[in-house]
Formats: structure tokens, C-alpha cells, sequence
């Protein structure tokens, strides 16, 4: 799925990427970014591509007490829920 993002959110989405913790550039175009800090985390991976971003895989993550960690979930589809996540997350400038 892509995701058009102007000037500004690709400013404010590097800026995250290069201050998250939990954020992994694979090249410098490639991304991996787990989101655990929102009401529902994903993780992520996506391309930089003209004019956004291409999300080659995104799913939620649910936590096993069990496990006493993440695994990943059902896949997310749905690019307003992707872009409403990196929003929550502060990866975005709000609406």
C-alpha cells in the first residue's frame, strides 16, 4: 500500500526514524519501525517512494504475558490505520 505524505511529514517521519529506538533503517530507503508506545502497536516496513512512503508490510502486536513479550498479529491493510498509528506516535504531524 502507499501512503502520499507532502514535505512536511516526510521531514517530521525521518527525524522520528532517526530518533526512535525501536526504529531500523535498512538502507537509505528501507525502514523497519515497531510502534509499541500506542493504543495499539504495529510494526512496520516500508520504502521511501516519490511523494511517500510504501508500506511493504505492516500488522499489529499483541503481547504474551505468557511470553512476557510482542508477536505479531494480523496484518494491517487499511493505509488510514497506518497513518493514524504513525500519527499517534508522534512519527506524524497531527491533523
Amino acid at each position: 500500500m502507499k501512503i502520499r505524505l507532502s514535505e512536511e511529514e516526510l521531514k517530521q517521519l525521518n527525524a522520528f526514524l532517526d530518533s526512535c529506538p525501536d526504529a531500523e533503517r535498512l538502507s537509505a530507503r528501507e525502514a523497519v519501525l515497531d510502534l509499541y508506545d500506542i493504543e495499539r502497536p504495529i510494526a512496520l516496513n516500508f520504502v521511501f517512494v516519490k511523494g511517500g512512503i510504501g508500506v511493504d508490510g505492516a500488522a499489529e502486536l499483541l503481547y504474551s504475558e505468557e511470553e512476557q513479550g510482542y508477536y505479531m498479529g494480523d496484518r494491517i491493510e487499511d493505509p488510514d490505520q497506518v497513518r493514524a498509528a504513525l500519527r499517534e506516535a508522534g512519527a506524524l504531524p497531527q491533523a
